[in-house]
């Protein structure tokens, strides 16, 4: 039995405008999401040729910010919005699974950090998808996904194993 679809203008206007966002608003994270990223990125990386802090830091930023439009952009924002919504997360264990080996080698085929070493780049980015995609966990957050970061594992770029959730 099909159901009916129906939105309202202003319902259909707003899929539209989301849709079809410019690429300066293809983002759903937040200044304070994206400075958390990146300093757990920091942990986990070392960028090799940046002589200050303040210059790896701009980096890192950036770095989030490409992932975060990628998502954007791979993912509906309904799907993605769940990071907020720790009791009622779109999806259970399994589909995050799924999603952050799916995912990752799309985003390792779509995005390019020519200044990075493709190893630490596939590492970086694939850090920052899994502790996204868990965020978005049935009774999960990505404050809560921040909090356990150090638990995340990237299989290496060759490996066959699948990404682990938390």
């Amino acid at each position: 039995m099909s159901k009916e679809i129906i939105l309202t203008n202003h319902q259909y206007e707003a899929v539209i405008r989301d849709y079809f966002a410019s690429k300066v608003l293809r983002k759903r994270l937040e200044k304070s999401d994206v400075e958390a990223l990146a300093s757990k990125l920091n942990e986990k990386i070392n960028i090799p040729f940046f002589f200050s802090e303040e210059k790896e830091k701009t980096v890192l930023i950036k770095i989030v910010t490409q992932v975060d439009s990628f998502l954007y952009d791979h993912l509906p924002n309904e799907i993605y919005d769940s990071i907020r919504h720790a009791k009622d997360g779109a999806i259970s264990d399994d589909v995050a699974k799924q999603l952050i080996t799916r995912l990752s080698t799309l985003a390792n085929k779509k995005i390019d950090i020519p200044y990075l070493p493709e190893k630490i780049e596939y590492l970086a980015v694939n850090f920052i998808l899994s502790i996204l995609v868990n965020a978005m966990r049935k009774n999960w957050s990505l404050s809560k996904t921040l909090d356990q970061s150090q638990a995340i594992t990237v299989p290496t770029m060759n490996s066959e194993e699948d990404f682990e959730v938390l």
